[in-house]
């Protein structure tokens, strides 16, 4: 079972909450309005207890799923409300490209828009350790959330607790709100402890070592 400080909790709110501000940027970009975010929220829960509490929602979702292999094995899902999805995508693509409306061509625009997210959150996550995070290919469900954690991670991951980490985004002065979830195995959270302590025990810039 993980075990942590409020020291250690601290940091692996901070390093998510530095990439997903940077995939905010990249989304601002996008629909060409402010993103806000909410503080992140963590907490240890047993995988059948996420399944058990999403099972409470009847709302469908589409839901990008990534696995974030070596060296920090662990999961980036984005999901959105289903409705919320096509929303987003109407921002995005414009009306009739490629001679098709965007309820037509949601699903590979919300999967590409989820895969720049991810992948801009993951990126910066990635330079702050000053190594490569590599990536699973995305993977988009529209269904019932239940479904789509018990499908993508509880059944795959033999871990019996994880570190959940949630941030919600929104599109200011639109209706769009969606949510991030990260899962963070034990060896995952271990991971990043390890390279807590290695950045805290670096010399600072311009010191001599020994000195």
């Amino acid at each position: 079972m993980i075990s942590y400080t409020d020291d250690e909790l601290d940091f692996v709110a901070e390093i998510f909450n530095i990439g997903v501000n940077k995939a905010a940027e990249s989304l601002g970009a996008l629909v060409d309005r402010e993103i806000a975010l909410s503080v992140p929220n963590l907490s240890l829960i047993q995988a059948i207890d996420l399944v058990s509490e999403l099972c409470m929602t009847t709302d469908s979702v589409c839901g990008v799923f990534k696995r974030i292999t070596d060296p920090l094995e662990s999961y980036a899902v984005i999901l959105f409300p289903k409705q919320e999805s096509i929303k987003l995508v109407r921002y995005v693509v414009p009306p009739g490209m490629a001679g098709e409306e965007p309820e037509q061509i949601y699903g590979d625009a919300i999967t590409e828009i989820g895969n720049i997210l991810i992948g801009a959150c993951l990126g910066s996550i990635a330079d702050t350790f000053g190594m490569a995070i590599n990536l699973d290919l995305p993977v988009i469900y529209i269904e019932h959330p239940s479904d789509f954690f018990l499908k993508s991670i509880v059944i795959d991951d033999l871990c019996e607790y994880f570190l959940d980490i949630r941030i919600s985004m929104a599109v200011e002065n639109t209706p769009l709100t969606f949510y991030w979830d990260f899962l963070l195995p034990d060896n995952a959270f271990a991971f990043l402890k390890h390279h807590m302590h290695c950045l805290m025990a670096a010399p600072a810039p311009g010191t001599v070592p020994g000195r």
